[in-house]
């Protein structure tokens, strides 16, 4: 690696790629299998294949498939298929045994032997902001009671079992000055090095408070909308104003190896705008939001899986962008959007008197599961 190289480096997330892959409880589960270009003709060999017994696991119903045309002019599908007990699959049951088996069944829930992960998403600071509420100094006030409240939250879900913790920081970190072609600009308080330099210190103290907690400390972080460098030209998405905080940071670790050693930071490759990652044993994927329209998360995520990009697998996908907290889900992915520090939008309260709780997320996370879901 060339002195440039050197310099320039990023610490960019190996995403782990879309591919086959199954889960199984015991009651539910599915087989997502790679790209064929012919059905499986023996179901039986295919469970087999993903290391079931058909005697006692088996595919129900129809599978849901994923197909399209190669450049070679090759016609290929994506199988998924659903598993449920092997005696489920003949279309009777026998009541009797069916409770008896339930009786017998443990809970799952306390069998569970991986640890947990506990996340601290906070997004859309913006920091520079002002407005009739307050200005950058309720941010951070807001942002630094956040904290603390996540370190109080943290002695009672350790009891749970925690292995590592991840701050996201899901972007718009500051305000900067490029949204709606700076027609925000006279709202803004601090220069951009000012709030570029806020933030980097904001990231700093969050990791010193949080990481000491656990053995693993993962910090993500993307660009927002409001993050961009500049926009008299193309930027890279990956490369703004709140993932070079975030290699500034990095920097500032690598020389306290002793006691920032366990912590990793990652940012998307420069050519995209968000990132997917592994936190303990589930996929993340973490992006702005602004990429979709309100509510169109899940439609972003399905044309990822189809595409086959890396955000496709994820199981958790953490945004910001829409200054309200939320939670959308179906039964393989869970959506939660961030609430917001900055202090209210005089437009939105003018228009419609929209005001938004103030916080950050902080749940627990596990085998592609969140609980104890909360707003510090």
């Amino acid at each position: 690696m060339s002195l440039q190289d050197e310099l320039l480096a990023e610490p960019s997330v190996s995403e782990p790629q879309y591919q086959p892959r199954t889960e199984y409880d015991g009651a539910t589960g599915f087989i997502q299998t790679s790209a064929l270009s012919e059905p499986p003709k023996d179901f039986s060999d295919l469970l087999r294949q993903f290391g079931y017994d058909p005697a006692e696991v088996a595919i129900i119903g129809h599978p849901r498939t994923s197909r399209w045309q190669t450049y070679d002019e090759r016609w290929l599908t994506a199988y998924r298929f659903h598993l449920g007990p092997a005696s489920t699959s003949t279309g009777t049951a026998d009541i009797d045994a069916l409770i008896a088996k339930a009786k017998a069944h443990k809970d799952t829930a306390k069998t569970l032997t991986t640890p947990h992960w506990m996340v601290f998403q906070a997004g859309d600071l913006q920091l520079g902001k002002r407005s009739q509420g307050g200005s950058t100094e309720q941010i951070v006030q807001r942002y630094l009671e956040s904290v603390a409240a996540a370190k109080v939250e943290f002695k009672s879900l350790k009891k749970a079992g925690i292995e590592g913790i991840q701050i996201s920081m899901p972007g718009d970190c500051i305000e900067g000055i490029v949204s709606q072609n700076s027609k925000n600009l006279f709202l803004t308080q601090e220069t951009i090095t000012e709030q570029v330099r806020i933030f980097r210190r904001l990231l700093y103290y969050t990791i010193e408070e949080l990481a000491p907690l656990a053995d693993q400390c993962v910090v993500t972080v993307v660009n927002g909308n409001h993050d961009q460098a500049q926009r008299f030209q193309n930027v890279f998405p990956g490369d703004g104003w709140a993932t070079e905080c975030a290699i500034a940071v990095r920097d500032a670790l690598e020389h306290n190896e002793r006691a920032f050693g366990h912590v990793q930071i990652q940012i998307p490759d420069k050519w995209r705008g968000s990132l997917t990652t592994v936190i303990g044993d589930t996929v993340v994927g973490v992006i702005h939001g602004h990429q979709w329209s309100r509510n169109k998360a899940m439609d972003w995520l399905a044309k990822q899986a189809v595409n086959r990009h890396p955000a496709g697998g994820a199981q958790v996908l953490q945004h910001g962008h829409y200054h309200a907290w939320g939670i959308e889900t179906n039964r393989e992915v869970t959506v939660i959007c961030s609430p917001t520090f900055e202090v209210g939008s005089d437009y939105l309260i003018d228009k419609a008197g929209s005001t938004a709780k103030r916080g950050a997320a902080l749940y627990l996370l596990r085998s592609g599961e969140i609980s104890r879901l909360s707003v510090v």
